[in-house]
């Protein structure tokens, strides 16, 4: 009898354990800023969409021209760094973080495009896109918070 295929989503079950056992999570906070904290909020909002945007052009055009390799995505993630950390202190990082995950990711499921395991689902395979609307061509603002620069003060006694 001959040998049967492994499951095409097993590397993507094994992820998805990996995740659950990480310490990862997000968090979702409703704020009621008042005006000034409003701005600054959304400078930083703006801030982080501009980094994620500038370090996605540019690993976009080095890969469609075949010259993004690992060593020129750090060099490419540094600069931008140090470009940003003024602005947004070690949270810069957070976003230069979170951006080489979306590219692990996108270079995995080429990866496993090639190998013809990719579910049937999936029939285009796109580099990560840039933080903003398709539709309006606005910007769309998040802020990437490392776990160990905030804290959570309660508004009342009962909380």
């Amino acid at each position: 009898m001959p040998a049967r295929d492994p499951d095409p989503l097993q590397a993507f079950k094994k992820q998805i354990e990996r995740r659950k056992r990480s310490n990862k999570r997000t968090v979702r906070l409703r704020l009621f800023p008042n005006r000034y904290e409003q701005e600054t909020l959304f400078d930083i909002g703006l801030a982080c969409a501009r980094l994620w945007n500038e370090l996605n052009y540019e690993k976009r055009q080095a890969f469609f021209n075949r010259e993004l390799s690992p060593g020129k995505r750090d060099e490419i993630n540094k600069r931008y760094y140090h470009k940003y950390k003024g602005v947004l202190g070690v949270n810069a990082g957070q976003v230069v973080n979170k951006n080489d995950e979306a590219w692990n990711a996108f270079f995995e499921l080429l990866k496993l495009g090639k190998q013809g395991k990719l579910p049937p689902f999936m029939k285009k395979l796109s580099p990560p896109g840039y933080w903003k609307d398709r539709e309006t061509g606005e910007k769309k603002i998040h802020i990437l918070i490392r776990n160990d620069r905030y804290h959570v003060e309660p508004i009342s006694k009962n909380e």
